[in-house]
Order: structure tokens, then sequence, then C-alpha cells
């Protein structure tokens, strides 16, 4: 739908660690989103922790516009 996502009209709809799983159902049904990441709490991911799988190691929260809050929300139940 291109809207643009400020932080004044966006709502966080989701927190997730599989960031392809979210995008295919947003983008099938034409939602826009933005991401952001742990990146800056979680240094550790670039110099490889043992037994941590380093795939897991970002948390995503994804962001939509306010208006496509309520049906985003429902298709990512």
């Amino acid at each position: 739908m291109n809207r643009c996502i400020t932080i004044w009209n966006r709502k966080e709809v989701y927190l997730t660690r599989d960031l392809n799983a979210v995008h295919d159902i947003l983008s099938k049904h034409g939602i826009d989103y933005i991401t952001r990441t742990n990146s800056i709490t979680n240094l550790g991911r670039h110099h490889g922790t043992p037994n941590i799988k380093a795939d897991y190691a970002y948390e995503y929260r994804i962001y939509v516009h306010k208006h496509d809050y309520e049906f985003a929300k429902d298709l990512l139940k």
C-alpha cells in the first residue's frame, strides 16, 4: 500500500527471530513494514558464542503503519 512509516505513525506488531516467515506473510498481503534489531545490545553475534546458533542471535521488532496494525496482527497470530 506504500504508506510512509515513521516513528509517529507506527506500531510494533510482532517480535521474532525468524524474519523470513513474517516477511512472506506481510508481503503477500501488501502490508508495508519496517524492522529494528537488537544489534546494538547484541555485539557478541559478530564474534561468535559457543553453543549459540548465530541465526537466532537477532531479535527483529516488526513495525507497521498504525492503520494496518489490526490486520497485520490478525495475520501474524
